[in-house]
């Protein structure tokens, strides 16, 4: 009975995400950690904008909220990240730097701006680049060129929670297009896995 209870569940975390990606996205893997990823058109600066939209029954919205409001925890949540500071806070946004890391590539620094709100039932959790801020990138480090995105959570009225991940990322300086193409597939799969694993802790 159990078992079938949960084949219930599963059937219906997977019907709801089939309609998940927007028009215009191309849908690259159905069900993994929860979630259907997919990839957008190209954007104007040459960008592929990336999504994720996820259903995760044991996570609840106020451990979501209690780790993405902690922005100097950030790369206690995401192996990408290594370093996440605010810098200060400006009414009500958040000025915040980052280094990211990825295999293959020098790290990448980057000064954004941070906000959280409400948008259509979901605690959404916003960040742009901080352009005209001033930033002394270390030597050997790039300044990342890129990063638009939000990570938003619901409730959902079954338990758990409705996840919808955006992310617009050009890590700027040299890249081999192979990389590139690696983190739009499995960079955003980890991605999901590494906050949905540091939820559940």
């Amino acid at each position: 009975m159990c078992h079938g209870r949960r084949m219930l569940q599963l059937l219906l975390i997977l019907a709801s995400l089939s309609e998940a990606a927007p028009s215009g996205y191309r849908v690259t893997k159905a069900n993994t950690n929860g979630c259907e990823l997919s990839l957008g058109p190209t954007e104007k600066d040459g960008v592929i904008p990336m999504r994720a939209e996820c259903v995760w029954p044991e996570i609840s919205i106020d451990k979501f909220n209690g780790a993405m409001a902690d922005l100097d925890k950030h790369d206690d949540y995401w192996e990408t990240v290594v370093d996440s500071t605010v810098r200060r806070v400006d009414g009500e946004r958040s000025l915040v730097f980052q280094k990211h890391r990825s295999k293959g590539i020098n790290d990448r620094e980057i000064l954004l701006w941070m906000t959280h709100k409400q948008v259509d039932g979901y605690d959404r959790y916003s960040w742009t680049k901080a352009t005209g801020e001033p930033i002394t990138v270390t030597k050997g480090n790039v300044e990342t060129a890129r990063s638009d995105g939000y990570w938003q959570a619901k409730a959902e009225p079954s338990g758990g929670i409705r996840v919808v991940h955006t992310l617009s990322y050009d890590p700027g300086g040299s890249v081999p297009g192979f990389l590139v193409r690696w983190f739009q597939t499995s960079g955003l799969e980890a991605n999901v896995a590494d906050l949905r694993k540091a939820l559940a802790k």
